[in-house]
């Protein structure tokens, strides 16, 4: 005989016992895995360049996406236009959500976001130093779930939501 796993006996209890509905979202959280929610931007300009900011804290793919983590609270299209504020001083207005993506080796959701810029004045911050536009066939290294999620952008259709998974350990070399 086939002993349950230990580790559904939370479920288990949740599923037979009425809880008043507070108990009931603390208790669900105590047994859940805590997520991490990104949001990363894909802005392009009026000539079709995208928009890349020089990342400090990575050492080997400094170039990426601009985004960051959400706060509790906001969307992810609110999100993006802070964080975009915050490292660069750039004011973006998020137009609508592109992908969702998920990784393999984390407890982590991110939301890929279409934005527009409505003010380009570059200011540098403690995490980005630079912001660039690229032809997106000139792009710089960047890290592979970056160049994940930009493959998978090319391939929506218009209107379309995607999504994605892609490790946050990368191993490859280029």
């Amino acid at each position: 005989m086939k002993l349950p796993d230990p580790r559904s006996f939370p479920y288990r209890f949740l599923r037979r016992f009425t809880l008043p509905p507070r108990i009931h979202w603390l208790a669900a959280k105590l047994v859940n895995d805590r997520f991490l929610i990104g949001v990363a931007g894909i802005i392009h300009d009026s000539e079709g360049r995208l928009l890349l900011f020089h990342h400090t804290y990575r050492r080997r793919h400094p170039w990426g996406l601009p985004g960051g983590w959400m706060m509790r609270g906001e969307s992810p299209l609110e999100a993006l236009e802070r964080e975009v504020r915050e490292e660069s001083g750039m004011a973006v207005h998020a137009e609508r959500l592109l992908l969702i993506g998920t990784t393999s080796d984390r407890a982590k959701l991110e939301f890929v976001v279409q934005a527009r810029v409505i003010d380009a004045t570059f200011r540098p911050s403690r995490e980005v130093s630079e912001a660039d536009w690229y032809p997106t066939d000139q792009l710089p290294p960047l890290p592979s779930f970056h160049r994940i999620i930009l493959a998978q952008v090319a391939r929506l259709s218009p209107g379309e939501v995607g999504w994605y998974t892609a490790p946050w350990i990368i191993t490859d070399r280029s």
